[in-house]
């Protein structure tokens, strides 16, 4: 568990005395080239992490194009938010570019550790300042706000 740790444990902003509850709560699996995590119309049930390969986030326009909204490479999080959220269904599809290994944290289960302690509060507020985050400097590159060399 000590390599998990020194490899994830900043990642995931989780300390070492709570990394091992947190790891263990993790799903690792693999999403094949042009596999899909979530199809729109579907509700996310998960938060993702890429341990290795490149994911898309795109939706589908009243003119029937896809329209990418974002990127996610290795050692980022993915997930649509607003989904897990709002308990909806997404307008979202999130697809696997390349052949990709994952980790998986169930809504269900990050709810549980919020219950717990106020340590795992504190997590879920960090995690969802990131995804606030991440998701506006996508915004700002796709509307070119942004200059893509200060990614």
């Amino acid at each position: 568990m000590l390599d998990h740790y020194k490899k994830y444990g900043e990642l995931f902003q989780v300390d070492r005395e709570h990394f091992e509850e947190f790891y263990a709560l993790l799903k690792h699996t693999q999403l094949l080239k042009s596999d899909f995590f979530l199809k729109q119309g579907e509700k996310c049930k998960y938060l993702g992490f890429i341990k290795k390969g490149t994911i898309r986030c795109f939706y589908i326009n009243d003119q029937g194009r896809e329209i990418n909204f974002g990127f996610y490479f290795e050692n980022e999080f993915f997930t649509d938010y607003e989904s897990i959220l709002c308990d909806t269904v997404s307008n979202m599809n999130i697809q696997a570019l390349e052949d990709c290994e994952i980790l998986l944290l169930r809504k269900e289960d990050l709810k549980s550790l919020y219950e717990k302690e106020a340590y795992w509060q504190q997590f879920g507020r960090v995690m969802s300042e990131k995804i606030y985050l991440d998701a506006k400097k996508e915004l700002m590159i796709c509307y070119a706000i942004l200059p893509k060399t200060d990614i």
